[in-house]
């Protein structure tokens, strides 16, 4: 950013607005959508009836006509269905074991609690697992996520069908089938990636038994949306079969200024050559425009902001435009199965991100007419004490990010003695590329405060354009895969495997070849009881210095974690797991130098600021979980973490052993899907999660205050589970709580976001 632009600032009087409520209606909407959806399933009852006969004439017929008082018991048995637990889990094992068979920490929401919960985005699938959190995903832009308090690596933390994509978009969920979330070092399928795990989503498939399906939703702030599911199965030679999905919507937010809208197209088919050879393809295109908000920061760097409302915008300027994001994602799989124990798989994938990034950016302290802080006796990338903060203009465009992944592998089975073997063998080839402006525009327009109403500010003058994206990063994998799983006697179970990968980058100078290991162990004392352990060595790209440090915009070398795991689970219509982890990785920060050192080599003036790696950051945690049916009337996912995660020997005093940023030290989710006694068709859906305290700075002097959220919504068939509608209502967050959703570092910046409101979801699902 240039050291001085001419800029317009105005004094502003510091008052603060009286605490307010944003929707007074919500609750209300929550109460009557309940109370109408309850009556209108309540047409059908289960019911005992008693049936007397007319009065007899005692006094003229004999006793032995009296008629009897005849008693009928009439019962309707009612039951909820098993889709809250899914099969084998794609993304979590080359082998197609079992969820309950794999050794390492796996949950899956499926497309029932998907539908249940009206969701949309990624951020409303996530809430259902405790171990991941939000790390910056504001409304109107692409989320960033942790899982078990590390951040995904949006270049391989996101895949479909198994296959990398580039995580810098909103993946549609129209079509996805399922989405799996494995957690801590996701074994050889990973490579080089994040640490914390991946997520994976998995698309719907052609059936034979489908009926064309459409679906209409809205909420209380006037959403509209529309969908169209159709497919068939050909009975020719090949039985093709596909499967297409349509959807629009008009979003209607809870932040001022930021609606939008978008439209979704995909297309999911099969193709059999013969009992022994399918080809898979799936492929999916979004184009979705949006205004995106901004985060607070702490005020000073040492104060969270008070009466400040999400239905807020930092410096709106209605000149500004939208985000424009266009995707999509194409992936197809040839599978052959040569005997009963052989198969070979040959898969490719291409995933294309292609975003004009605009936003009015609050960041930082006011400034006077010459770029001079108006609050210097505070850090230059907080807002001032009192509130203020200068607004930028900022504007990326033709921002493009692609990942090119493929494998071919081959897999099998034989028997030495007592001992069998699953094995898998081959390699893969993975490509990620980045093009960026390297002439942004990023102009200061004036100052703002946070207490105040928005000012208005024109554009530049003369307004600036950036200038043509050029390529800012790209990274190669070559991979050599191997896996045994030994199978012994007495239900033990022994894998060993891992991945020889050579990485180059566009911004190390020779590439890097390395063994990268991952083992592990069963043991099924009784069926459906399996006990593990695992042991993973990860690489991960290293992060890259914030613009504000000496070393700015540098990317760091790459980085190992380790991990160790033991867990159980067991699964008997509901699946029950239980993991403890311990995870070690460096730590990163913005140090305090006063020399040159290894990372900033120039000229440096004691005090300053320099991105480095120092010491580690380890995370130590239990999770638990729960999925499927518990009994016949509700069925349920449900999840819990407990983490504790340090930095040491960091070289700062004050940020050692400390909770690392936020990450809460206790976050649990329920969701539940409960058969209502003598309403047929009528489930209750309600949810909660609590969310501790989450630190704000890295020497845990500042944190945001631990919540609770309750959720509640309602499912209506009328004509029962095989009816052909279905109609639900969902409710957010339904006591309107405010609350800090994250606290996140991005780059090095620390912003904290707002959760949203409570918000009432109405859809109607008609099958034809």
């Amino acid at each position: 950013m240039p050291a001085s632009v001419a800029r317009f600032t105005r004094q502003l009087p510091i008052t603060a607005p009286p605490n307010r409520r944003l929707f007074p209606s919500e609750r209300g909407w929550l109460v009557l959508g309940l109370i109408l959806l309850c009556w209108c399933g309540s047409g059908e009852f289960a019911f005992s009836q008693t049936q007397t006969s007319a009065p007899a004439n005692t006094a003229q017929a004999p006793e032995t006509q009296k008629m009897q008082r005849l008693t009928t018991t009439v019962l309707v048995h009612g039951e909820v269905k098993d889709d809250y637990l899914s099969g084998a889990a794609t993304a979590a094992g080359l082998d197609g074991t079992t969820l309950v068979e794999t050794p390492l920490s796996v949950s899956v929401v499926t497309r029932a609690v998907l539908s249940d919960q009206v969701a949309r985005v990624l951020s409303d699938v996530v809430k259902n697992d405790a171990s991941i959190g939000e790390d910056y995903a504001p409304v109107g832009y692409y989320g960033d996520f942790e899982i078990r308090g590390f951040p995904i690596d949006l270049a391989t933390g996101l895949q479909i069908n198994g296959m990398a994509i580039a995580g810098e978009q909103d993946v549609p969920l129209e079509n996805k089938g399922r989405v799996e979330i494995v957690k801590g070092i996701a074994g050889v399928e990973s490579g080089v990636a994040s640490a914390g795990g991946l997520i994976n989503y998995v698309t719907k498939e052609p059936d034979s038994a489908q009926r064309p399906a459409i679906d209409l939703a809205t909420d209380h702030r006037g959403t509209a949306f529309g969908a169209l599911d159709v497919g068939h199965v050909f009975h020719a030679k090949y039985q093709p079969g596909i499967r297409l999905n349509l959807a629009g919507e008009d979003m209607h937010t809870y932040v001022q200024h930021a609606d939008g809208w978008r439209g979704m197209g995909a297309a999911d088919s099969e193709l059999r050559f013969g009992p022994a050879t399918a080809l898979f393809a799936d492929f999916d295109y979004q184009h979705k425009v949006q205004r995106s908000e901004a985060g607070y920061q702490l005020l000073g760097g040492t104060v969270v902001p008070t009466h400040v409302f999400p239905s807020e915008m930092l410096g709106y300027q209605s000149w500004s435009k939208p985000n424009t994001f266009d995707t999509f994602n194409a992936g197809s799989r040839l599978e052959h199965t040569f005997n009963v124990n052989w198969t070979a798989r040959l898969a490719g994938s291409y995933s294309h991100s292609l975003i004009d990034d605009n936003v009015i950016w609050p960041y930082g302290p006011a400034l006077d007419a010459n770029g001079n802080s108006l609050c210097p006796d505070s850090p230059y990338y907080f807002f001032c004490p009192d509130g203020s903060y200068e607004v930028y203009d900022y504007r990326s465009p033709g921002e493009l990010r692609i990942d090119a992944d493929g494998d071919a592998l081959v897999q099998g089975h034989f028997a030495t003695g007592a001992i069998s073997h699953d094995v898998v063998g081959g390699g893969s080839l993975f490509h990620r590329s980045v093009e960026l402006s390297p002439t942004i525009v990023y102009t200061a327009l004036g100052a703002e405060n946070i207490y105040q109403p928005d000012v208005s500010y024109p554009p530049e003058n003369p307004y600036q354009q950036a200038g043509p994206a050029t390529l800012a990063d790209f990274n190669r994998q070559a991979a050599g895969i191997v896996q045994d799983r030994m199978h012994l006697p007495g239900g033990v179970a022994l894998l060993a495997g891992g991945r020889y990968v050579q990485v180059s980058d566009f911004n190390y100078t020779k590439p890097r070849s390395l063994w990268l290991p991952q083992y592990a162990a069963t043991y099924a004392p009784i069926k459906d009881l399996t006990l593990y352990g695992n042991y993973g060595v990860l690489l991960s790209l290293g992060p890259q210095a914030p613009w504000w440090v000496d070393n700015a915009n540098l990317f760091l070398d790459p980085f190992f974690t380790r991990q160790t795991e033991l867990g159980v689970k067991y699964e008997r219509q509901i699946l029950l797991t239980a993991a403890f982890f311990r995870m070690r990785q460096p730590f990163f920060y913005p140090r305090v130098i006063q020399a040159a050192d290894s990372f900033c080599t120039g000229s440096v003036n004691p005090g300053d600021l320099c991105f480095e790696s120092a010491g580690h950051e380890t995370h130590d945690g239990i999770e638990l979980n729960a999925q499927g049916k518990a009994t016949s009337w509700i069925q349920l996912t449900a999840s819990a973490e407990a983490i504790r995660a340090i930095s040491s020997d960091t070289g700062t005093p004050a940020f050692d052993n400390r909770q690392v940023i936020n990450v809460p030290h206790l976050h649990t989710a329920l969701f539940a899907d409960m058969l209502l006694p003598h309403m047929r068709g009528l489930h209750l859906t309600p949810g909660w999660s609590y969310t501790g305290r989450k630190e704000a700075t890295r020497d845990d002097q500042v944190s945001v205050p631990a919540y609770n959220l309750f959720n509640l919504g309602a499912r209506f068939s009328p004509g029962g589970e095989s009816g052909h509608m279905t109609l639900r209502l969902y409710a957010d967050n339904i006591f309107d709580k405010r609350y800090w959703k994250d606290t996140g570092a991005s780059y090095g910046d620390t912003f904290i976001h707002q959760g949203a409101p409570a918000t009432v979801r109405l859809s109607a699902h008609y099958t034809f």
